[in-house]
Order: C-alpha cells, then sequence, then structure tokens
C-alpha cells in the first residue's frame, strides 16, 4: 500500500542526528505517526497507529498521546503552533518539533478529504 505525508515535524542539521515526527494517511483511511531517526547511516523508524480524527482533535485544543513498548508521542496545539514531541523510553532522549496553526490545519484538511500532495 503506498501512503502519503501529509505533515512534517522535522528539523536535521548536516553531520548532526536528526529526528523527524511524519503524519502518513493510507488509502484505507488508516494513518500512522512514524518517528524516524538518521543515526549514523541507519535510519530507525517507530510507528505509531492513529485515527484521522484524533489530528483533527489536535486543532480544537485535545492533545494526541499514544505510545508503545519504545517511546511516546505528544501532539498538540501551542498557541500559534502545534507541537509534536517524541520520548524514548529506553533512553528517555526527547525531540520537540513546533508548525505554525495554520499549516497543519492545512495538512490535516487535506488528509481528511483525502487529497495529500506528496507521495512516499
Amino acid at each position: 500500500m503506498v501512503g502519503e505525508l501529509a505533515v512534517s515535524f522535522c528539523e536535521r542539521k548536516t553531520g548532526e542526528t536528526g529526528m523527524c515526527i511524519d503524519i502518513w494517511s493510507y488509502p484505507d483511511s488508516t494513518c500512522n505517526v512514524v518517528v524516524s531517526a538518521v543515526i549514523g547511516s541507519k535510519l530507525h523508524e517507530l510507528s505509531f497507529p492513529c485515527a484521522p480524527y484524533q489530528f483533527e482533535d489536535v486543532i480544537k485544543g485535545k492533545a494526541l498521546k499514544t505510545s508503545n513498548d519504545e517511546g511516546s508521542i505528544v501532539i498538540s496545539s501551542c498557541g500559534e503552533n502545534v507541537c509534536a514531541e517524541y520520548e524514548s523510553l529506553n533512553s528517555g532522549c526527547k525531540v520537540r518539533q513546533c508548525l505554525p496553526l495554520e499549516r497543519y490545519r492545512r495538512a490535516i484538511e487535506s488528509l481528511l478529504t483525502g487529497v495529500i500532495g506528496y507521495l512516499a
């Protein structure tokens, strides 16, 4: 199944470990929050299944919280931004990335109507 990237909370700097928190949408109407980190030359990924309405609820002020055996994700509205935070349960490492609320809103509206734009 081919997924579409709806939102990417990402900041990678050359020569440093980079971590992205991405929201992916699939034709069967499922979604995943994917945490990916490039460590050295290897890509490590964790996936957190979510429902589309959970992303819309963030716009309404309700935080999305999900976890698995490896870590936890919180996506929440922070004033004029939406922030995604990942915490590793193994290392205690935390990463927080933010996007303007309006950019997040447009992406989630596209996800909900089935018109995204980025293919993976």
